[in-house]
């Protein structure tokens, strides 16, 4: 269980300190997953006789690109000690560090090499601080170590000024005898920022060698680019020659019809579009309404008999201690303990322990059920429908649908009260404690701490107010309203900036940030699958919405 799992960590660690090397290997003779116990094994093995084994393994642990945790030092100073730890060796964990975009790496390693390769070092330290340097041939040699530095200064650089680069490419690859992989890389970079920047400049050397590549990533931001800027007649051609796995996402077979239907090939693309209105999703969603057929959701009930609590909990003893971390507000322990038991049983299983959840009110574990379970169409787990006063409440005094807050906690938590993000974003509705607390005193509610956004009324009341100040200054438009809300309104003001009265689907879909983009697909589609769980009309976008120009 990972109850255990933590007291067998805890012991190993201690078996560690205390350098009981022997039985470290007797309690846990496997190798273990983590770093940090990984080098702790190892350590064991060298110090209980198998040191060619633990010193080679070692060499392999150091050499990488990230950072290794404290507990490997030992490991690694055994390493040293024995005289693995060459100069060849840290120049080339530089090359990974470097690879990796680690400066803390690149520089602390640098400060560890010595003899004919210091002044490499020193130079790789270099450009990747200031990569124009790469454009001075005067700051390279012909020596092999030296012109690698260039094609890496150069690639870095290409992603900040591509043109420049690219001008220049020619000349250095002919000076220093870069080889075509290295070249490649530096192309490879250079195109990927004339995409990112929807550059027209090179444009005939970025169709020329796209037209030859097999990118999926580079392909896809030149398809992108060529809705961006409506090109219909090239969008098709850039889409097949995207690798075939790609071409059948509903994506880009929504666009295929898209472009049919601007180019007058009416009766395809409407073909299409009926292909895609089957698949549940932003697209499917899309080519629905444009075709007037009635949204599919393909709700495959995974209900069937679930026993009784008491069945149930004596039959899976795990149970019980879900319930009980959870009266101790373990929420995290709970979870843990979830997983663990969802990925030792059977998909069928899995379905049935999400039904006992939804049974039990533990909503977010329902979802997580669903998710282990990959049971895309059991919406019945997948979007369930906790706190349902609270939040009908909270959308009637906001005058905005019930669904659509769903929707936003759907995406944001997952319905988790607990979640907190990385950047400090809290419970349901993911807020930020700034914007909490400025959302709370224009309602004249009463605000002490972060930690009440944990509460699901608070959240939920503060988050609906904040999405509906969105709503008002985009006039009602879920689209903006749901980008500024993840994204900020800054940075939606910018991108509306940029474009020129776009189609509503355009804009979506060249949203820079990817997050952004799968968020306010995300949104909308949820939005109407709480619609249909609410029992309500459906509707996906409005026509001011559809109509709009972005």
């Amino acid at each position: 269980t990972p109850q255990s799992n933590r007291l067998e960590r805890a012991y190993l660690t201690y078996l560690a300190q205390s350098q009981q090397w022997s039985q470290f290997l007797r309690f846990y003779p496997t190798k273990p997953s983590s770093t940090d116990l990984l080098c702790q094994h190892y350590q064991a093995r060298y110090y209980t006789g198998q040191r060619t084994e633990a010193l080679n393994e070692a060499g392999k642990l150091w050499l990488s690109g990230q950072s290794r945790p404290d507990a490997c030092d030992p490991l690694f100073q055994l390493w040293q000690q024995a005289g693995l730890r060459t100069q060849e060796k840290i120049w080339q964990r530089m090359n990974l560090a470097f690879e990796a975009q680690n400066p803390d790496l690149i520089r602390h390693l640098g400060a560890q090499l010595g003899g004919s390769l210091k002044p490499y070092g020193d130079q790789m330290i270099a450009l990747y601080e200031q990569p124009a340097k790469a454009m001075n041939p005067a700051y390279f040699t012909a020596a092999p170590q030296s012109k690698h530095l260039l094609s890496l200064g150069l690639a870095r650089y290409a992603n900040q000024e591509p043109e420049a680069v690219l001008r220049q490419l020619a000349e250095m690859k002919r000076r220093f005898g870069l080889s075509q992989t290295e070249v490649a890389a530096v192309e490879r970079a250079a195109a990927r920022r004339l995409l990112l920047d929807r550059s027209t400049a090179q444009r005939n050397w970025l169709d020329a060698t796209l037209a030859r590549s097999k990118d999926a990533e580079l392909l896809e931001l030149r398809a992108r680019l060529a809705i961006w800027e409506e090109d219909w007649r090239s969008l098709d051609g850039w889409v097949k020659k995207m690798p075939m796995a790609l071409q059948k996402e509903d994506r880009w077979r929504y666009w295929m019809a898209r472009s049919l239907e601007v180019k007058g090939q009416q009766k395809a693309a409407r073909d299409l579009y009926l292909e895609t209105a089957n698949l549940r999703g932003f697209y499917g969603f899309m080519a629905a309404q444009r075709t007037g057929v009635p949204y599919r959701m393909k709700n495959q009930s995974s209900a069937h008999k679930v026993p009784d609590w008491r069945t149930a909990s004596s039959r899976w003893p795990f149970l019980l201690r879900v319930r009980e971390l959870l009266a101790m507000n373990e929420i995290t322990a709970a979870r843990s303990e979830w997983i663990h038991n969802m990925d030792r049983n059977p998909v069928a299983q899995r379905l049935e322990f999400g039904h006992i959840a939804l049974n039990q009110g533990w909503h977010e574990l329902a979802i997580l059920s669903s998710i282990r379970a990959e049971a895309w169409d059991a919406l019945d787990l997948r979007f369930p429908l906790p706190l349902k006063r609270t939040f009908s409440q909270m959308a009637q005094e906001r005058t905005m649908n019930t669904s659509l807050l769903y929707a936003i906690s759907r995406q944001e938590s997952a319905l988790y009260p607990l979640a907190q993000s990385p950047v400090g974003a809290r419970g349901l509705m993911q807020l930020m404690p700034a914007t909490a607390k400025e959302t709370a005193a224009k309602l004249g509610v009463p605000y002490r701490n972060e930690q009440q956004l944990f509460d699901p009324t608070m959240n939920i009341r503060l988050g609906s107010a904040y999405l509906k100040r969105l709503l008002d200054v985009y006039d009602g438009n879920r689209i903006l309203a749901a980008a500024a809300y993840n994204a900020g309104p800054g940075r939606v003001k910018r991108w509306r900036d940029q474009s020129e009265n776009k189609p509503m689907d355009v804009w979506v879909e060249s949203i820079p940030y990817r997050e952004t983009r799968n968020y306010v697909q995300n949104v909308l589609s949820f939005d109407l699958i709480y619609q249909h769980k609410l029992q309500q009309p459906l509707r996906f976008m409005s026509e001011r919405e559809l109509n709009h120009t972005y």
